[in-house]
């Protein structure tokens, strides 16, 4: 992972929660399509500073289901410990690593990349290592943005936004998903504005 990402999100962390709720969209949806039960355990990589973690402890029982949340910047990762305490959230851990080099020794029911795939240059390798962290039968569900391709000029304009703010858009998300995941759907959504991706490891 860049330390340029670190560098930026140093900043951007204290912002962060009031800026990005405009266009972070279909999160909530993404939680649901990991399809958890109240004992499952979550990983979410690039977790940030923790804006989904409601979403998936709605679906958890406090007691049996556990939530990690693993993020490279330690700004935001400070942010997201305020936020756990804060709501008295006693079955959240919080990680800072590369998510190109996690080892948690465990596995997970399901794992989470809302809106992160596309801030990490080696995203391949990032998805191999959740894999790995994937238990049988488990979900990896991926939410980020599409490449704008119905968004005519506009789309220029919000790729190289976007890309202003360490985010790239045009790399071949859903190919490298496919070679991870034989089993995978894909929905594209406001004229590829979004994608989210279901992947299923099934050995």
């Amino acid at each position: 992972m860049s330390t340029a990402v670190q560098t930026f999100y140093r900043y951007h962390a204290h912002i962060y929660d009031w800026t990005r709720w405009t266009i972070l969209r279909g999160r909530k949806r993404a939680v649901a399509r990991l399809q958890l039960r109240s004992d499952s355990d979550v990983l979410e990589v690039g977790c940030g500073t923790g804006l989904n973690f409601r979403y998936v402890l709605d679906q958890l029982d406090p007691e049996r289901g556990r939530l990690v949340g693993v993020d490279f910047s330690p700004d935001m990762l400070r942010r997201a410990r305020k936020r756990v305490a804060a709501h008295g959230w006693g079955n959240v851990e919080l990680v800072e690593a590369d998510a190109t080099e996690l080892d948690l020794k465990r596995r997970f029911d399901g794992i989470l990349f809302a809106f992160s795939l596309t801030l990490i240059p080696d995203w391949r390798a990032a998805l191999d290592r959740a894999k790995q962290h994937l238990k049988p039968g488990g979900r990896l569900v991926v939410l980020d943005f599409g490449q704008f391709k119905n968004w005519g000029p506009l789309g220029a304009l919000m790729r190289g936004w976007l890309r202003f703010h360490h985010v790239e858009t045009v790399r071949e998300y859903e190919d490298g998903l496919r070679e991870v995941f034989q089993d995978l759907e894909v929905h594209h959504w406001l004229g590829d504005y979004g994608l989210t991706a279901v992947g299923r490891r099934s050995e």
